[in-house]
């Protein structure tokens, strides 16, 4: 990553790179609708827009420190980076956290006293914090963009560091720099934030700090990013070296499910179980060998391929079916698995049978979709797991019902989680839905992740 002169609004990234398939996008029709600028003395009202008053009473969370967290912070020194700050802790980290005790926020209890001790940290926090507070304060994006290019620059010289604390810091900086871009939903820089924390978990320096629950933070941060960006690269999650076709078969005859240790931070960042997206990761990887099946042979171990996912699947629905009978699990967190669930196995299918929407399959995974979904009360802490099987229910989907049930939600998503990468999929959907009235008529996949492929589905 090079560092650059930040440049002048519009531009969200502080430094260009080379691409290959730019595609630009023209917001002058159906981008985001430009609300009036808002004081930070507003912040209190625009949370209360976020969060119906019924979740108030779960929204506070306890801090270990000594200090209120901005107090304790010595790199807060402008107004601007008080309020984004404040931003962050009040409504920005709880738009991350998945799970039920706002407590254990990692995105609080862990990188709040990191960022205390780390002017990068705090940077990136802001640069994270302006980005989801740009569609309703513009003018804060500057201050935002600031600090961004100072995050980077200083990053850049930490990389060569082996200590512990270094380490940490790096990790923690481009992850959160990766999850700016990613939320932007115009942006391809993500791709090389995301290879960066890559080398960084497979550097020897940190195999021997791996047990502290911030390096467990960082390694469940990078591998959620990891597998849902998969479904715009087609390609192996970049913690895998087995890329071969050959690999998924013959891997899968193994009985155990692939999951991440249980623990606080997985909760928080997942809210579903973990190996579902490791086995989305399969399904991807699957996808990347659909071009290669150019004789018999070929396609009978790419139907092979696919017939062992489909049962690692099953395996892993067996699996929770029974987990679940203790009744441990929340209802909503089970609801949004389900969904996750049937998305992942429309995916498959679309990849081997092709996207056909008025496939029995297809008609039967949308309607276990959309009615897991609706179950599903807004502002609830896993609505952020819906955006994928929404977007892949939304593009199957026919019936004028089913599209509008998908698009409400979407509209609902994009004040209640707040991110700019919700409007661009929903407007990627509004794309495939104005296109021609036969499915057969035109390349479904090629309309759902290459008009926009700067939205992950994360």
């Amino acid at each position: 990553m090079n560092s650059s002169e930040i440049a002048d609004p519009p531009s969200p990234i502080p430094y260009a790179t080379a691409s290959d398939d730019g595609v630009s996008i023209d917001d002058s029709d159906g981008g985001p609708r430009m609300l009036s600028p808002i004081s930070p003395s507003d912040a209190a009202e625009f949370i209360a827009t976020l969060f119906p008053p019924s979740l108030s009473s779960q929204s506070t969370f306890t801090l270990s420190l000594n200090l209120s967290p901005i107090s304790a912070n010595p790199y807060l020194r402008t107004d601007n980076d008080r309020s984004l700050f404040n931003h962050y802790i009040h409504v920005v980290a709880k738009a991350l956290c998945r799970s039920y005790d706002p407590d254990r926020n990692p995105f609080l209890v862990t990188i709040l006293p990191l960022a205390a001790a780390s002017d990068m940290v705090t940077s990136v926090i802001l640069t994270l914090s302006g980005c989801h507070w740009r569609r309703v304060y513009p003018s804060i994006w500057r201050c935002a963009l600031t600090h961004q290019g100072q995050a980077i620059k200083q990053v850049n010289n930490l990389l060569g560091c082996s200590d512990r604390q270094s380490i940490f810091e790096a990790c923690a900086t481009i992850l959160f720099l990766c999850l700016t871009e990613l939320f932007d939903g115009t942006s391809r820089v993500w791709k090389w934030h995301l290879k960066a924390a890559s080398a960084i978990l497979k550097s020897p320096a940190s195999q021997s700090i791996v047990t502290s629950s911030e390096w467990t933070f960082c390694v469940n941060l990078f591998h959620y990013l990891d597998s849902m960006s998969t479904i715009s690269r087609c390609k192996a999650p970049l913690l895998h070296n087995n890329d071969a076709i050959a690999e998924i078969s013959t891997s899968l005859h193994n009985s155990s499910l692939p999951r991440l240790d249980h623990s606080e931070s997985a909760d928080a960042i997942y809210g579903i179980s973990p190996a579902l997206f490791d086995l989305l990761g399969m399904v991807n990887l699957l996808a990347n060998h659909r071009s290669r099946r150019v004789d018999e042979l070929s396609e009978i171990g790419f139907r092979a391929a696919a017939t062992h996912i489909g049962t690692r699947i099953d395996a892993w629905h067996a699996d929770h079916d029974c987990s679940n009978v203790s009744g441990n699990a929340q209802p909503h967190t089970d609801r949004a698995a389900t969904a996750f669930e049937w998305a992942i196995r429309l995916r498959l299918h679309e990849i081997v049978e092709g996207y056909d929407p008025c496939h029995e399959f297809v008609e039967r995974s949308v309607s276990f979709i959309l009615e897991s979904v609706q179950k599903i009360p807004y502002a609830s802490s896993v609505e952020g797991c819906l955006l994928f099987p929404l977007v892949i229910a939304g593009s199957s989907s026919v019936s004028v019902e089913r599209r509008m049930i998908v698009k409400e939600r979407l509209m609902v998503m994009e004040n209640t989680l707040g991110f700019s990468h919700i409007h661009y999929a929903r407007q990627l959907l509004e794309t495939v839905w104005e296109g021609p009235a036969s499915a057969a008529d035109f390349n479904w996949a090629a309309v759902r992740y290459c008009h926009f492929p700067g939205v992950v589905f994360i």
